[in-house]
């Protein structure tokens, strides 16, 4: 059994939903999913954000890499508790010895990123991180902009004039206008998908924050 810190929650197709943890033990990122190796449902998953859990997990995946490095298949899990309130997440996270990116953002997934000519970024073959989720820490504050049905995160620098669009996929159905500078991002991306028969790829999404002012 392994102590396992949730740390994200996202929405996925047909009301299921992608589970990131922390194995405490074995210092690692996981994603959690059922004993068949499935997303559970929103209704049947019982793991929240700040959760701790006793978790006896086998890593299996049928997916290629990033995916790969990182699912987990549940086989056993009990609630320990929750994460107390004015635990410094930061430091958590540098004593697990998990990586945090800070400053630009094109320097997260060990610089794999690429962008399309309309501002989203995606990793593609040959230059693959190995790792699908990260955290970072942004450089600048970041803006809501809601397109149609959808939510993202604009991010800009001093290369692509109108900014990089972030998909946003946490479960908060209202999340904030901005995201100020020196708050704590997780990052993740998306299952492969071949748009338009074109090449594979897998685009950057925003999977959740913590606000500079609660860290």
């Amino acid at each position: 059994m392994s102590k396992v810190l949730i740390v994200s929650k996202t929405k996925m197709a047909q009301q299921k939903v992608c589970v990131g943890g922390i194995d405490i033990e074995k210092r690692r990122s996981i994603r959690l999913m059922n004993e068949n190796g499935y997303h559970e449902t929103l209704e049947e998953c019982p793991y929240n954000i700040f959760d701790i859990w006793d978790l006896k997990y086998i890593a299996i995946s049928t997916r290629p890499l990033p995916h790969s490095s990182e699912d987990v298949n549940v086989l056993q899990c009990q609630k320990l508790g929750i994460l107390k309130k004015d635990t410094d997440v930061i430091d958590l996270l540098k004593k697990m010895g998990l990586n945090i990116y800070n400053g630009r953002l094109d320097t997260v997934f060990n610089g794999c990123l690429k962008s399309t000519d309309n501002g989203s970024l995606f990793i593609s073959q040959p230059k693959i991180p190995n790792h699908s989720t990260c955290f970072w820490i942004c450089d600048q504050d970041i803006a809501r902009k809601n397109y149609q049905d959808k939510i993202k995160f604009n991010y800009k620098d001093d290369i692509y004039k109108w900014g990089y669009n972030i998909s946003y996929v946490g479960l908060e159905d209202n999340p904030a206008d901005i995201i100020p500078k020196g708050s704590l991002i997780r990052l993740s991306l998306a299952h492969w998908w071949s748009p338009d028969d074109t090449e594979e790829r897998c685009y950057l999404q925003l999977s959740g924050y913590f606000l500079k002012e609660l860290l």
